[in-house]
């Protein structure tokens, strides 16, 4: 079909996507969006049918987090959008692009409280950068260029788009439109003149790495720039996979479960220079720890949206763009423009990057701190205090740290469980963990069969609770539908354990709501098409990881835990 000839606004759109770069759309499918889904037959678009809109969406973000290019959703009215919410506040709040296609009623009945009628504006606009409804099949194209760009501009975020339902089968001739060129101011010399100058004052400079702004060549020269300061370098809190965390300035991760050399790092340093994210309640453990410091925030956002406490020195710009501003380059290395408008950047080689400025010798307290740092990331194994009937996840994760491949991709929900990830699983490389930052539950799975698409050369780990594996557990059937190679493990103490804890803490000995009856979750693996075996002690984990690791397809250990253990011994 040519560029000109007639279509139906439904295939405009879907054209509109192909040509921003578009490789996959995470769906359930609806009749009020059928001539969208006759369109994606012969699109070079990936259709991903999945078992659930809040699966599909969580599919969506983890391939707008991966990619930088907007993770697509697809859902009908009413139900289909309620259920793909949970995925759009996901997306807001830890500030991933997403587009979601929602299919609506007919136009001729607005208003009447038709069959599964709701205001798209009224649910979304809260929770979303923006709202756009087609109402003419002439601007198909115009209101997907529109959507992708604003979904990546400044900071990034969820973008909505009604298609009722009549719109989408007339007839149009308009053109696909190229994508908008992403603006991205580059740091002046002012700037960094000035944030020079702010390290060279400080006594204990520290950098807190987050956002989704990252490649090879930026982590390569973050962690080499950040070295030759005698920079601290701390994660935030599940966005910490930016650099590698070999780096021997890399102190530790924030928020939820974090060390305390990384907290104490944290609160005791003098300067505090936020890249790709800026200071929260949760980096800050609920606003007491690092709260006055001297703060520079250096990201695409002017508002800093979410930041506390002071603002000294705001660069706006991306983290790519100031990553490139640290260093001089050979002007040999070609470029070239990538299908959604951005710059494909060759991988910077050691060779070709010239700091701007002499190295410094890393300071005595960031090699204290590495040091603990270093201690706490190893499993306290031989101090058990499961029962023999029960699996030691420490234990359990010496062997998982042994036999998962450095460069695997790490995903998990909300939980306490997810601290033997975070503690035990070193990230290499940007992407390589996947959590919401949001603590949205059931995040995990669905992010994992999106990794499995997006890198299938690499190995993909999921870390579940029992309460989390469910929110979300049937897309394993997406899982084995599309032969994705995954590997999960399954936390079972039969409680939430997260609201246990707190529970025990605020009113002992009356917990209420939180104790559960588990199913057969290996049997659950086996009944999708995948490999599931049962553990129940530690004796039996590493030959069960093992095995469903060496698995083709998705395949999953069921551990039984200890419901009196939910977290890894300090």
């Amino acid at each position: 079909m040519g560029n000109s000839e007639p279509k139906s606004a439904g295939h405009l759109l879907v054209r509109e996507l192909e040509a921003h770069g578009v490789q996959r759309a995470y769906l359930v499918p609806g009749e009020s969006y059928l001539d969208v889904l006759d369109s994606l037959h012969d699109s070079s678009i990936r259709a991903i049918v999945c078992r659930q809109e809040g699966g599909a969406g969580y599919m969506a973000v983890a391939e707008g987090r991966m990619t930088g290019v907007p993770g697509i959703a697809m859902v009908t009215r009413g139900p289909g959008a309620s259920n793909v919410m949970v995925a759009v506040h996901t997306a807001f709040q830890d500030a991933t692009p997403m587009v979601v296609f929602v299919g609506l009623i007919p136009t001729a009945q607005r208003g009447r409280e038709a069959f599964q009628e709701f205001d798209l504006s009224g649910w979304f606009s809260t929770t979303a950068k923006k709202v756009l409804t087609l109402d003419d099949p002439d601007k198909a194209a115009e209101v997907v260029a529109d959507a992708m760009h604003t979904a990546v501009a400044g900071r990034p975020g969820p973008v909505i788009v009604g298609l009722p339902e009549e719109v989408l089968v007339r007839e149009t001739t308009a053109r696909t439109l190229p994508p908008r060129t992403l603006g991205s101011p580059a740091p002046y010399s002012g700037d960094l003149t000035e944030l020079r100058a702010r390290i060279l004052q400080a006594d204990r400079p520290v950098l807190v790495i987050g956002g989704e702004d990252w490649s090879p060549s930026t982590s390569k020269r973050i962690a080499q720039w950040s070295r030759d300061r005698g920079l601290g370098v701390i994660g935030t809190f599940r966005a910490y996979d930016g650099i590698d965390h070999a780096g021997p300035n890399f102190l530790g991760i924030l928020g939820y479960g974090a060390s305390e050399v990384a907290k104490r790092t944290f609160a005791e340093a003098d300067l505090h220079i936020f890249l790709g994210c800026v200071r929260t309640d949760v980096s800050t453990a609920g606003f007491t720890i690092g709260t006055e410091q001297k703060t520079v925030v250096i990201g695409p956002d002017a508002d800093a949206h979410g930041h506390f406490g002071p603002l000294d020195q705001h660069i706006v710009t991306s983290v790519g763009r100031f990553a490139q501003s640290l260093f001089t380059e050979d002007g040999s290395r070609a470029y070239s423009v990538s299908s959604d408008g951005s710059i494909d950047e060759p991988a910077a080689e050691d060779s070709s990057l010239t700091p701007t400025e002499a190295a410094v010798p890393l300071p005595e307290w960031i090699r204290r701190a590495r040091a603990e740092f270093e201690d706490w990331r190893e499993p306290r194994v031989g101090t058990t205090t499961s029962a023999p009937e029960f699996v030691d996840m420490d234990e359990a994760f010496v062997h998982v740290r042994e036999l998962l491949p450095d460069n695997a991709i790490i995903t998990y929900g909300a939980g306490n469980f997810s601290g033997w990830a975070t503690r035990f699983l070193p990230a290499h490389g940007f992407p390589s963990a996947l959590g919401p930052r949001n603590g949205s539950m059931g995040f995990g799975l669905p992010a994992a069969v999106a990794a499995g698409l997006v890198h299938p050369e690499r190995a993909v780990f999921c870390i579940a609770g029992d309460g989390d594996f469910l929110m979300n557990g049937q897309e394993l059937a997406t899982a084995a539908q599309y032969g994705i190679d995954l590997t999960v493990v399954v936390n079972d103490n039969s409680v939430y354990g997260t609201i246990r804890g707190h529970q025990d803490r605020e009113y002992p000995g009356r917990a209420t709501g939180t104790t559960l009856v588990n199913p057969d979750f290996a049997g659950m693996a086996q009944a999708f098409g995948g490999l599931g075996i049962r553990v129940e002690s530690t004796s039996e984990f590493r030959e069960a990881f093992a095995a469903v690791l060496a698995h083709e397809g998705p395949a999953l250990v069921h551990c039984i835990t200890d419901p009196a253990i939910r977290g890894a011994r300090a």
